[in-house]
């Protein structure tokens, strides 16, 4: 018997002579009558089939062009962050040009990171619509009604934009901020435990707890944890020794 997921309805839609099932359903049927129904489906409808596919590997370009884009972006200002740490290590002062470099660059990031994880939420939606309308025909052609899998891919790019973004923001900054990095790579793996329940309230309570320890994080932790740069004596003495 093949499971697509959830339990089974068992009314029938009257006006189309369907079965109306959404992504918590389960479709029982033979494997081998299964696999035969899709073969015939995707030889009689090549065209759309094509051009599902033409569109999920345009959405994976997006999305690879995205994650480019925020990896350039962070590693950017990762660079100015470290530039700026070496000068308080070394108790160098920090001139004005410095200053306005890092403002610049700060709020250059700003902009392509955001524009970046957008960039990957509108990937992913080139991404999932296909695939619903893959197997939305599919199941059509075996008396299934596919209900809401537009609706879930909409809001599912979301949380995997997020997930995915925290994952590359904590790879990018492991080294020069280990804590943040630490906590949005935990933050990432949950958020990715949570998808895989395939369960919303699990998500959802994702969603809350992130933003609930974003805040306690940012407000309280990082000043306990003390991962700003502080003047180093040894590392300042070695500058100047290798300078003369």
């Amino acid at each position: 018997m093949l499971e697509a997921a959830g339990s089974m309805k068992q009314d029938v839609n009257a006006s189309e002579g369907m079965i109306p099932i959404d992504v918590t359903s389960n479709v029982y049927m033979d494997q081998g009558e299964f696999e035969r129904k899709s073969e015939e489906w995707m030889k009689n409808n090549q065209a759309s089939v094509q051009s599902d596919m033409q569109w999920i590997l345009f959405g994976c370009f997006l999305f690879a062009i995205g994650t480019g884009v925020l990896v350039y972006s962070e590693v950017r200002y990762v660079l100015m962050t470290r530039e700026y740490d070496l000068c308080v290590q070394i108790s160098k002062p920090i001139d004005e040009s410095l200053s306005a470099q890092m403002s610049a660059t700060q709020k250059v990031r700003t902009y392509l990171s955001i524009g970046a994880i957008l960039g990957t939420v509108v990937s992913l939606w080139i991404i999932l619509f296909p695939l619903c309308h893959l197997a939305t025909g599919m199941l059509s052609s075996m008396g299934y009604a596919f209900q809401g899998c537009y609706e879930l891919a909409f809001m599912v790019a979301f949380v995997v934009a997020a997930v995915w973004s925290l994952f590359v923001i904590g790879c990018c900054w492991i080294c020069t901020r280990p804590w943040t990095a630490i906590f949005c790579l935990i933050v990432s793996f949950v958020g990715e435990a949570s998808l895989e329940t395939g369960q919303a309230p699990a998500v959802l309570m994702w969603i809350l707890a992130s933003l609930l320890s974003a805040y306690i994080f940012f407000t309280w932790a990082r000043v306990i944890l003390n991962e700003d740069p502080k003047p180093d004596p040894e590392r300042s003495k070695l500058v100047s020794q290798a300078k003369v």
